[in-house]
């Protein structure tokens, strides 16, 4: 009887085969997160600035790009007003604009949920009193929802700034404290003494003082 030996080239195509399945591959490089993206500590005063200039841009054209005549430029509304003066049909278009503007928010800043709440019960707010004929466009006029929440996320994000500069301070002011200080003797001009003149001061002072 012939015996069966394994066939050495499938060995071999194997062994190759286990050893690149076993070959850990190089790891991609982590990129930040989108959290980290929209925080504001991790941005520039000037790239808030400039974020947070693009959201106020947008608000104003939703609530405060025109002005009513004969109101001394005081009573101003924007293209939600105008829509909502349809009945229904431009409540709902403005809600949807709201809810628009405020994932425009969360996508800018990193927003905490107490903050997306006061949000969403200003556009809800907004939505049901604007159901009212004639006084729920008065009400949109005055309310201003989309401004209201600028004004949060504008707040939040100067609070956190000024709670990074308050650290920042009391951090340089604690290396400060800690670094080693001079003697007082570095402070104190130094002034040569003439050689001998020590012993003639003990002289002065030993000799005997003079009798009348």
């Amino acid at each position: 009887m012939r015996s069966h030996q394994p066939n050495s080239h499938n060995h071999r195509q194997a062994s190759a085969h286990g050893s690149t399945s076993h070959t850990p591959q190089a790891s991609k490089p982590q990129t930040p997160s989108s959290v980290h993206k929209r925080d504001p500590q991790h941005m520039s005063e000037k790239e808030v600035d400039k974020r947070l200039e693009r959201l106020r841009i947008t608000a104003t054209w939703l609530d405060a790009c025109m002005t009513v005549p004969c109101t001394c430029n005081r009573v101003k509304f924007g293209v939600e007003s105008l829509v909502g003066l349809v009945p229904v049909i431009g409540d709902f278009a403005g809600v949807i604009m709201a809810l628009v503007f405020i994932s425009a928010i969360c996508g800018t800043f990193h927003t905490p949920a107490s903050i997306k709440v006061q949000m969403f019960l200003n556009v809800a707010l907004d939505f049901v009193v604007g159901l009212v004929p004639l006084l729920g466009d008065i009400f949109d006029i005055m309310f201003k929802a989309n401004m209201r929440n600028m004004d949060l996320i504008k707040s939040h994000v100067r609070s956190i700034r000024t709670s990074m500069q308050a650290v920042e301070m009391g951090t340089r002011a604690t290396a400060a404290a800690d670094e080693p200080k001079a003697p007082v003797s570095a402070y104190i001009p130094h002034v040569p003494i003439k050689k001998g003149a020590g012993r003639k001061i003990l002289e002065r002072v030993a000799a005997p003082a003079p009798t009348k």
